[in-house]
């Protein structure tokens, strides 16, 4: 179940959004990354199923599937549109449920899945990021897509069990840079995975670790 599961979830990360890119960072962006903010902006999500809420920079709105395809459609190839759409439908089918928020200003994108409870270890954080790394080689074989692990990271303490990994991807053809911040959270007998693209690199530990269970 596990192992298949990270399978699941290593497919699903090498489809990536790549929305128009900014000229310069902005807002939540820019204090993501400075260590000198203490308070950090945003906004609580309360998620349909009652038990969690979710910590987001002012700017994100939670959106439909339909109405991301909308407001990409304008800024997006159409095969770039298509692989969007499948990487978040196939999210959505997942067992568990599914929520989507978009960022307008920035062009960023996050997702949040509820998993079936999972309590991994670090060698389970190991495998996965093997395979994700494995699932990334093999889409760069035949694709202009260039993936770059910047960090790997496991965490645990007695509230809450946390891996996250960041990769840069570099569309070489199209001259496109994002970052995609993948997490896989445990807490209080429940499991989610949280994935984040942005246009620049970032740090949203800090969001993550205002997230209420």
């Amino acid at each position: 179940m596990r192992i298949r599961l990270y399978l699941l979830i290593g497919s699903l990360l090498i489809l990536i959004s790549c929305n128009t890119v900014l000229q310069e960072t902005q807002n939540w962006i820019e204090k993501s990354n400075d260590n000198t903010i203490q308070i950090l902006e945003g906004n609580y999500f309360h998620l349909e199923n009652g038990l969690i809420k979710t910590f987001l920079p002012k700017g994100f709105k939670q959106l439909t599937l339909e109405t991301y395809r909308s407001i990409l459609d304008s800024s997006l190839t159409r095969s770039q549109l298509t692989n969007e759409m499948r990487r978040l439908e196939s999210m959505r089918d997942m067992e568990g449920d599914f929520y989507l928020f978009f960022d307008s200003y920035t062009r960023s994108t996050y997702t949040l899945n509820t998993l079936p409870y999972m309590n991994f270890s670090k060698q389970d954080a190991a495998m996965l990021l093997s395979i994700i790394k494995q699932k990334n080689n093999q889409v760069s074989l035949v694709t202009d897509l260039n993936f770059k692990k910047l960090t790997a990271a496991y965490a645990k303490n007695k509230d809450f069990t946390m891996f996250r990994s960041i990769f840069q991807v570099d569309n070489v053809e199209e001259d496109i840079r994002i970052f995609s911040n993948f997490y896989i959270i445990t807490a209080d007998k429940q499991t989610f995975m949280i994935n984040l693209t942005t246009p620049f690199e970032v740090n949203f530990d800090g969001y993550i670790e205002k997230m209420k269970f």
